[in-house]
């Protein structure tokens, strides 16, 4: 069975309400043990004064106020009404000693009823009485029944006000953690995040907000070099791209070369062309995790979709490659990027053309449970189980590929962040891959 992942606040209470079960189980097993010997105690220390009555009343009075020595039998009873009680005197033979208590039965009115009894034996005027103080059961009992009652009664409103107690304290000791979470939660770039201190008397979560908010403006500050950096290299490179390609153009049209010649000059030309495209990612990357890009503008996906697709069709004819669309949700409009959004889509579709080399390629709108989805579909070589949950990493390298997967996915992937646009891949190895990006409601 697998135990779910819990919040530290449920997890205390679970172990809290789950640690009062396990009190009242082990109550209710101890406790009619308990009332039973508290009322045979209490019944036994009842009949122990009662008795001690008795004899003061024997002594003080005589024998004789009890027995009528001239009878034939030498005894004395008297019980209650309801026969709840009895005491008996009657003469035993000398030399006789009894003081005992226990459980006995006796005829009273020929009716057996069962007893608690206290036999005790004296001396006067020379012979020997058993004295008998008897209790019945069923009173006993009673006592009992009400004694257990009450003793749950209170035991359960006990446990509820500390179960109640137990819980307000825990979720007042936690309400500090519940807030330093939220902000992380809250925070989706080292900028917005909320440097105001959590206001708590623990300090533990003192200590825990303080350092969260070092390793922050940490974070904060190594984000910005790296942007920075990133923003300027790209800057930089560009521009002696820009002049070796320039360059390269004008030998070409000169004319004056080789075929040989003309060959290694192509070559360099597409190098700069992929180091140009690498340069202009990591610089989309960088002013995607800057925020730079505004999400304010209307997109109809399938529209867009139809863009990349016009822009894209010749890559497909090349590799004689068929194209399915199935724009079964042609009204969605997104409020995004348009600019970013033909990005993302024309990364997934050329990467799919990239890695299939006969069959299909299939891109299709639908809406799903409420939700508009978009299905990139291939028949191309597909990606291992286990490189999945890599693919979205820069520069990431894959043995089944032809090519590394390169920043094309990584600017994809930063792209649906950018827009809280969800990613599921499904693939397998021979037989495709499928894309799927599930936009928010």
């Amino acid at each position: 069975m697998k135990i779910p992942n819990l919040k530290l606040k449920s997890q205390l209470a679970l172990f809290n309400a789950l640690s009062k079960a396990l009190i009242i189980i082990l109550l209710v097993i101890i406790v009619p043990w308990l009332v039973s010997e508290i009322s045979i105690r209490d019944t036994d220390d009842v009949l122990v004064q009662k008795l001690d009555q008795v004899i003061e009343l024997v002594d003080s009075l005589g024998i004789e106020a009890y027995i009528d020595m001239d009878a034939e039998f030498q005894t004395f009873g008297s019980y209650n009404i309801l026969k709840e009680e009895y005491i008996s005197i009657e003469q035993i033979e000398n030399d006789t000693t009894i003081n005992i208590i226990q459980y006995s039965q006796r005829i009273i009115e020929d009716e057996l009823v069962d007893y608690r009894v206290l036999s005790y034996s004296i001396e006067e005027n020379g012979n020997n009485y058993l004295i008998e103080i008897g209790k019945s059961i069923s009173t006993i009992y009673r006592f009992e029944q009400n004694l257990k009652r009450f003793t749950f009664i209170f035991l359960i409103i006990v446990i509820s006000l500390t179960l109640i107690l137990d819980l307000s304290f825990i979720q007042y000791l936690l309400r500090p953690l519940e807030k330093i979470v939220k902000k992380l939660k809250s925070t989706n770039h080292p900028a917005s995040f909320d440097y105001k201190p959590v206001k708590t008397s623990t300090s533990d979560f003192a200590y825990l907000d303080a350092t969260i908010h070092s390793l922050m403006r940490k974070i904060e500050a190594a984000f910005n070099d790296e942007r920075e950096y990133i923003s300027n290299v790209s800057h930089e490179l560009l521009t002696p791209v820009s002049i070796i390609q320039s360059k390269l153009d004008n030998i070409i049209n000169n004319g004056n070369l080789q075929e040989a010649d003309m060959i290694k000059i192509l070559e360099s030309k597409k190098t700069l062309r992929r180091l140009t495209n690498l340069v202009r990612t990591l610089l989309m990357m960088s002013r995607i995790e800057n925020e730079e890009y505004i999400l304010t503008e209307k997109v109809n996906i399938t529209n867009t979709l139809k863009n990349v697709i016009e822009e894209i069709e010749d890559k497909i004819a090349a590799k004689e490659l068929k194209l399915k669309l199935k724009f079964k949700a042609t009204d969605f409009v997104f409020t995004g990027n348009d600019n970013l959004l033909f990005t993302l889509f024309y990364n997934f579709i050329n990467n799919a053309i990239r890695y299939t080399d006969k069959g299909h390629i299939s891109v299709e709108t639908l809406i799903e449970n409420h939700q508009f989805m978009v299905k990139i579909t291939d028949t191309g070589i597909g990606i291992q189980k286990d490189n999945i949950p890599h693919i979205f990493s820069r520069f990431k390298n894959s043995s089944e590929t032809k090519d590394s997967y390169g920043l094309g996915l990584a600017l994809s992937k930063k792209i649906c962040d950018y827009h809280k646009i969800n990613i599921k891949v499904i693939s397998e190895v021979n037989n495709g891959s499928t894309f799927i990006l599930k936009f928010p409601n």
